[in-house]
């Protein structure tokens, strides 16, 4: 049996609509793009981050800048919601920020690139962390994005 050039178009055609549905699907486009959502992060991460807090911490400080780090954990739920609790040492001052039992709740929102924010309310101030997620969600680099300190951290999946 000869097949003709319409025969041969057809087959191709029927072959192509086949296979399309077994091609992955791109989400995104452009080099940095994916498919990351706030899915992307859950569970528990323990962090450490340091810096400086700008400015004096109390009225009778020469002080402008106050070195400052921290230690803990933080909890993703998956959907936007995370909660954490640390210790953080703020110009010698070592202070309790949340509990296991009485986290500190904020939210956070996940760019399909895998950037994001984290955002939260603690002693008078908001708090704002710019952050990437890092090999497949495993570790998450962040640093401040509020203006009230220059801090970076690192957080690990446990």
């Amino acid at each position: 049996m000869k097949m003709t050039l319409q025969n041969r178009t057809a087959l191709a055609a029927l072959l192509f609509a086949l296979v399309l549905p077994l091609v992955p699907k791109v989400y995104a486009s452009g080099h940095f793009a994916t498919n990351y959502t706030n899915a992307s992060l859950t569970g528990v991460y323990g962090y450490s981050s340091s810096g400086e807090h700008l400015g004096p911490s109390n009225p009778n400080s020469n002080t402008t800048n106050i070195p400052a780090d921290a230690a803990g954990v933080m909890w993703f739920n998956g959907l936007g919601t995370f909660e954490f609790h640390d210790t953080a040492d703020l110009g010698g001052f070592v202070i309790q920020r949340g509990t296991a039992d009485n986290p500190i709740v904020g939210t956070y929102t996940v760019n399909p690139d895998g950037t994001g924010t984290m955002q939260w309310f603690s002693n008078g101030s908001n708090h704002t962390r710019a952050f990437a997620i890092v090999d497949g969600g495993m570790e998450l680099q962040f640093g401040a994005a509020d203006g009230l300190d220059t801090s970076r951290g690192v957080a690990k999946k446990q």
